[in-house]
């Protein structure tokens, strides 16, 4: 075999073909130059920094902390500026319904009067409250002690300041998973997510301003305690624990739902990570060991099927969305129990589609990357998921799931600028780009409280306008509110309105009837559903046949009751043995002083109180009323105008108001001297009913004309035998005193 000889180097190169070099231009050496240049000067002033890096994302959250509360209080300005819309008395009013319940708890606890029974709540028979009291409360009353400020002004800055936090464990979690650059970026991203700043922002004194920041900070606790090896990694054992612990008493309301979103990540942790020697995990898992048998042998045996029923409850309460019993599905009519759509979602959390996007596919990178550790972050994932399906509510967690798919698709590209220098600029106008659109819907949108101030005025009075021991019946929306302002009993709020609970409360105000109206309410008073229960059973456990016996027996008087009750043949229960017993059941002789208050707001969620105040059992329907509110309103020349550009013809009964065009039945006019009403020869369609005097008028179809609601709150027609006029204030508010037949 023969080798190749290598051929000379100096032959290869005189074959080789002469290579032409390009003279660069001036400009070309210049710009190349320069460009060096300027990398090497970043790279220098990069290197300078180093060692202040911890005190410059020190500064940088301080900032992003900074544009947080800005977004969260800077509505105090347009508060001001429209006071008769957001102060009473020159103090803010809350913009939740349910923080009432927590500031009256404040309240309480600073006047030293918190009870262990609130007996103005669920009447007759009250409601059990939790020791030790919800930790929102506990903080309220403490500041308002220690500070000189009113716990009204408490109320509406402390969920703005509370709702910070959440900037704490999003750049913790980011700095994990991606570097500084993360965690920086999902803190800002995080605290500007619309739907977060509206319910932790100024008035929002409720549970949402901290429930992101205790879900995210235990998985972040219980993350580092699955990846640190030796004693260290149970350091934040004991904070995720503590963090659980916080979390319980904060959402002192769901303890099942708070257990589980806390311990899925110690699982996580204790399947996918802890594995350490023999010695250590016995000592630890002893110890955890007898601590759950501890609590169990507290709390019960079936702890766990508490907590599994608990949670598919709170589950089956958010999802219901038609009907599936024999009561109306309340999740229909409560708006953040909305199925949002996915405009919607994008609009209230990242503010701009590409923003949402960018967010989605920094998330499905990051569950590629580092499949493990993502699963710390499942809970906030399952929750902002349950936005997509069942409920708006749960948009507040979307805020840290999509905050941290930004943070790291920025920390990615951050990585290449070394490789490449422009990185050092674009990546902050990247930022800024991604941010903007959330920034500016924050600073736009004004959040205004949801109890205006002349609603306030009407509680305020009612306090002094009534007996200390009285019973408000207003619709469950103004429950709490009418705990702390009024002080006094209610039977619905936000924790009591089920579907069975507001087709009872609805039903004074939606029935024709007076005589029912005022002697249900005054029968409800007296026995409450604990009462109605005890029908049920009386009728063979019939819910349906109970409701038509309560309605019969209620609106008959107590002389024609007694035939209903004998023909009935109700089953003896307990001590209501005879028809004379079960008519005094029905008829209480004395119960807490009743009140009505009719208001506002019933104008304009008629479509929802109606309906479920006149829910057929059988059929297991309501009926959606039309009922349109119009102010202003006053005769002029034939013709009657109001807001919105009302214009009826009162001669021709057609009425114009924006693009439509409508032919009334009957046109009603309240005036001094009494009603007067016009027909039109129309077969069908709505009527027209205005008050002169307080210039208030509605269009409304034939079946909420002749409502309870109607005939008081507009019409001002009223059988002084079961109702009698205590304010009017029309068409703010109107308080009523509940006569009945017993009560006369």
């Amino acid at each position: 075999m023969t080798r190749k000889r290598k051929r000379p180097l100096a032959k290869i190169k005189k074959k080789s073909a002469p290579v032409t070099a390009v003279p660069a231009t001036s400009s070309q050496v210049i710009g190349s130059l320069r460009i060096r240049k300027w990398k090497n000067t970043v790279m220098e002033n990069a290197k300078r920094l180093a060692p202040y890096h911890l005190w410059i994302e020190a500064l940088a959250l301080l900032l992003i902390l900074g544009v947080g509360l800005l977004v969260r209080i800077e509505d105090v300005r347009d508060w001001n500026i429209h006071p008769e819309l957001a102060l009473y008395k020159g103090e803010p009013l809350l913009t939740t319904f349910d923080g009432y319940f927590y500031l009256t708890l404040a309240k309480d606890l600073a006047e030293g009067t918190y009870t262990p029974i609130d007996n103005n709540r669920d009447v007759p028979k009250g409601m059990s409250r939790r020791f030790p009291p919800p930790l929102i409360s506990v903080i309220a009353a403490g500041l308002s002690k220690i500070t000189p400020f009113s716990l009204n002004w408490i109320g509406a800055v402390l969920p703005a300041l509370l709702g910070l936090l959440l900037a704490l464990p999003l750049y913790a979690l980011g700095r994990f998973y991606g570097g500084p650059a993360m965690g920086l970026t999902a803190a800002l991203m995080g605290l500007l997510s619309h739907y977060y700043v509206y319910r932790s922002s100024l008035g929002w004194f409720d549970t949402d301003c901290m429930n992101v920041t205790w879900a995210t900070g235990v998985a972040f606790c219980f993350l580092r305690f699955g990846i640190e090896v030796g004693w260290k990694r149970y350091v934040y054992f004991i904070c995720g624990m503590a963090i659980f612990l916080l979390f319980l008493w904060w959402w002192d309301q769901t303890p099942q739902v708070t257990t589980v979103v806390s311990m899925l990540p110690l699982a996580v942790a204790l399947v996918f990570f802890y594995r350490p020697g023999r010695r250590e995990a016995f000592i630890f898992l002893g110890i955890v060991g007898l601590g759950i048998g501890a609590i169990l042998l507290w709390m019960g045996l079936d702890l766990p099927l508490k907590i599994f029923r608990q949670v598919a409850g709170s589950f089956y309460y958010i999802s219901t969305k038609e009907v599936a019993d024999i009561w109306p599905p309340i999740g229909a009519t409560i708006s953040e129990q909305v199925v949002p759509s996915l405009a919607e979602i994008v609009a209230k959390t990242t503010g701009s589609l590409p923003a949402f996007i960018f967010a989605c596919a920094g998330l499905a990178c990051l569950f590629y990357r580092r499949p493990k550790e993502s699963l710390f972050l499942s809970v906030p994932l399952i929750l902002a998921a349950l936005s997509f399906f069942f409920a708006k509510r749960f948009l507040i967690f979307v805020a840290p799931v999509t905050a941290l798919g930004i943070g790291y698709m920025i920390s990615e590209i951050w990585s290449w600028r070394r490789k490449i220098s422009a990185l050092f600029i674009l990546t902050p106008i990247l930022v800024i780009v991604l941010v903007w659109p959330a920034l500016s819907k924050d600073m736009d949108k004004t959040f205004w409280p949801k109890e205006p101030p002349h609603l306030i005025a009407g509680m305020d009075k009612a306090s002094r306008e009534t007996p200390k021991d009285a019973v408000i019946w207003a619709w469950w929306d103004h429950g709490y509110p009418l705990n702390y302002w009024a002080e006094r009993g209610t039977v619905g709020d936000g924790s009591l309105h089920g579907g069975e609970r507001s087709f009872y409360n609805g039903l004074p105000f939606a029935t024709h009837d007076e005589r029912l109206a005022a002697n249900f309410m005054r029968f409800y008073v007296g026995s409450g559903m604990d009462g109605i229960r005890i029908i049920y059973q009386a009728v063979g456990n019939d819910p349906a046949r109970g409701v038509n016996l309560i309605k019969q027996v209620l609106s008959a008087g107590p002389e024609k009751a007694r035939e209903l009750l004998i023909s009935a043949k109700l089953k003896p229960i307990g001590s209501l043995q005879d028809v004379n017993q079960w008519l005094r059941f029905f008829y209480p002789e004395k119960t807490r002083p009743v009140y009505l208050f009719l208001d506002w707001r019933l104008t304009i969620t008629s479509y929802w109180w109606y309906w479920l105040g006149t829910w057929d059992l059988e059929k297991r329907e309501g009926i959606h009323p039309v009922y349109k509110a119009f102010y202003n309103v006053r005769e002029e020349n034939g013709y009657i105008k109001g807001s919105e550009g009302l214009d009826i013809n009162i001669e021709k009964g057609t009425l114009r108001t924006g693009n439509s065009m409508i032919g009334l039945t009957h046109l009603v006019k309240r005036e001094r001297r009494g009603i007067l009403s016009k027909s039109y020869q129309r077969d069908s369609g709505p009527q027209f009913e205005m008050w002169i005097s307080p210039r208030f008028g509605a269009l409304m179809d034939t079946h909420i004309s002749e409502s309870v609601f109607n005939k008081l709150f507009l019409r001002y027609t009223f059988n002084p035998e079961y109702f009698r006029p205590v304010l009017i204030n029309t068409p703010s508010h109107q308080l009523w005193e509940v006569v009945g037949d017993m009560g006369r």
